[in-house]
């Protein structure tokens, strides 16, 4: 799962670390975690495309608004604060959507992809 490691596979902040050294080690879980960030986009994509039309199942809505509150709890800490507030708008529209809102979700998925581009 993106940025979700495992118990023990990062310790305790140390004060005493240097910024170059925090940043080796965001830098080292971000490209850990791109093919995951990467499937999730497209599941963001694939979803936006099914709503374009102003209606959603269920299911593809609730997997993708999963996968947006994820990103949006994750995506600032790399420094992409950018696709955090996007996320944030796409978890807000599929946490309880209408079909206005839902004909916007092809708009700001292109939007969250473009925000991250420079570390895709």
């Amino acid at each position: 799962m993106l940025m979700e490691p495992s118990a023990g596979s990062i310790k305790a902040a140390d004060p005493m670390k240097k910024p170059d050294q925090i940043d080796t080690v965001l830098a080292s879980l971000w490209q850990k975690n791109l093919p995951t960030l990467r499937e999730r986009l497209d599941l963001i994509d694939r979803t936006a495309s099914i709503a374009a039309s102003g209606t959603i199942p269920e299911a593809p809505r609730l997997e993708a608004y999963n996968i947006a509150h994820k990103l949006t709890g994750s995506l600032g800490m790399f420094g992409y604060q950018q696709g955090t507030e996007i996320a944030r708008k796409i978890e807000h529209i599929l946490k309880d959507p209408t079909p206005n809102q839902l004909t916007t979700l092809p708009e700001l998925a292109k939007d969250l992809r473009s925000s991250l581009a420079s570390g895709l």
